[in-house]
Parts: structure tokens; C-alpha cells; sequence
């Protein structure tokens, strides 16, 4: 996808713009996604020439900037997310600074909201979760994805299956022949990965996104990386799980979208 006054990387030179994801200031580890060839996504610039401007656009919708961006370019961001044309079908969450966040205070058809980010320090952490007896912890592989119905699921950052079962990981907990509560990779960067969560909701307050949380803490451990929790400001429910999986509350930024997206 091209839009005016921004330039897309070929493919073949993302790990040129490795140094721009590692610079971005909130959630590093899905442009570096990009960047590392881990996960789908579009990188952009103003220019080949001068690239003190870098968008990256991850496949969950997700975008981030980085380098020393002026009003120009981010008077060409506003244009994907406003659309006006009509040509954007992809979803453009744009995480951002303050100082991001007053340029696009001015502008219409855009909605300004918060998201929280969480650190996790306990390198020790070994926990065991104990589940009612007729549920079951189990890896996801393909015959459980696609048994995975909800809004967050692997499908919300990864391209197809293929590519989740092999550069990705999950677990679910399965109770008689229904999968009730899935953590997987919703970011994978070379040092951290960055873990989706949920639950089905007649399943709900049973400990069970716990246990599945749980186990994809001590997965991303036992690989060297670093566990990324973050969500939206209002996901109570959210915080307090990642609370009690061990993170603490570190950071927010603002959240720039489309009015309706």
C-alpha cells in the first residue's frame, strides 16, 4: 500500500531500519517485529535520501514513529489515519509522545486515548497453576488455533498459522473439547516478546488466563527474552493480571486513532 508523500521499504532492506525500531519510545518490541523479520509489517520514510523519519506499521495495526520527526511528516501520517481518500482498509493505532499527541489534538475525525505498559524484573519466576479438573494446560498447535474464537487471539498480529506456529508461541487451556483461555506471542522481537491474553467469556474470573499467562512467562524466560505486557488504560481486568503474573506498571502513552476504529 502507497500513500502520497511517504516512500515503502523493500522488504529486502527492513534490517536497515533495526536501529529506528529499537529507538522508538513506547513498545519497541513490534517495530523491531518488522525490522527483524519476525512478523508482518510496512516500514515508511519521507525520503531515502533522509530517513530522520520512519514509520512502521505492524500486521495487528499497531504503528510507531521514530527518528527526529517534524510537522511534515506528521502531517502525513494524519493522512493514513484520517483516510480521506478511502484507500486505507487496515486498522492505524499510532502510539505516541506528547508532544506527538498535541499535533494530533488539533486535527478532526481523531480520538486521543491512554495505553499502560508493564515491566517484569522477577527473573526467578516460577510459578504452578492449578486448574479445576476437568481443564487442561496444552501448547497451541494447529488443531487448537483454529479452535480459538475471540478478539484477541494469534490472528490479531500474525498473517496466517503457518507463520505463528513457526516463528510464534501459545498456550490454551482446554476444558472437555473447548478452548477456553489461550496467551500467545503477540510480539516477538530478537530480546522480548509481547504476550496477548483471553479468556471466553463464560469461562471468565476461573484463574484460568492466569495459568495460560503464566506459562508463557516462564516460555519467553527459558528463551533469554524479556516479558512485554501493555494495554489499554480502561482494561482493568488486564492490569490486574498482569499485576498478578509478576509485572509492574512502568509507563503509558497516548493512543492516536480514526474516530470509530
Amino acid at each position: 500500500m502507497s500513500f502520497d508523500n511517504m516512500i515503502k521499504i523493500d522488504l529486502q532492506s527492513y534490517s536497515d531500519y533495526i536501529c529506528y525500531a529499537e529507538s522508538c519510545k513506547y513498545g519497541n518490541v513490534y517495530p523491531l517485529s518488522i525490522a527483524e523479520g519476525y512478523q508482518q509489517g510496512n516500514i515508511y520514510v519521507n525520503s531515502i535520501n533522509n530517513t530522520k523519519n520512519v514509520l512502521f506499521w505492524h500486521f495487528s495495526g499497531f504503528a510507531f514513529i521514530s527518528g527526529e520527526y517534524n510537522r511534515s511528516f506528521l502531517e502525513s501520517v494524519y493522512d493514513i489515519i484520517s483516510d480521506k481518500n478511502g484507500t486505507n482498509p487496515r486498522r492505524f493505532i499510532l502510539f505516541a509522545d506528547e508532544q506527538t499527541m498535541s499535533f494530533f489534538e488539533t486535527k478532526e475525525n481523531i480520538d486521543i486515548e491512554r495505553r499502560y505498559f508493564f515491566g517484569f524484573e522477577n527473573k526467578t519466576f516460577n510459578k504452578s497453576i492449578a486448574l479445576p479438573s476437568d481443564c487442561k494446560l496444552k501448547p497451541i498447535n494447529k488443531n487448537l488455533l483454529s479452535k480459538i474464537k475471540g478478539r484477541i487471539t494469534p490472528y490479531f498480529s500474525w498473517d496466517n498459522a503457518d507463520e505463528f506456529l513457526s516463528k510464534g508461541k501459545g498456550y490454551c487451556v482446554v476444558c472437555g473439547e473447548e478452548v477456553t483461555a489461550w496467551a500467545f506471542s503477540s510480539a516477538v522481537s530478537s530480546n522480548e516478546i509481547d504476550i496477548g491474553v483471553e479468556t471466553a467469556e463464560k469461562y471468565q474470573h476461573k484463574g484460568l488466563a492466569l495459568a495460560v499467562s503464566t506459562a508463557m512467562i516462564q516460555y519467553i524466560l527459558a528463551q533469554n527474552k524479556t516479558p512485554v505486557w501493555a494495554c489499554h488504560y480502561k482494561n482493568i481486568a488486564s492490569a490486574k493480571l498482569a499485576e498478578r503474573s509478576g509485572f509492574d506498571r512502568i509507563s503509558e502513552c497516548y493512543v492516536i486513532k480514526r474516530k470509530g476504529t
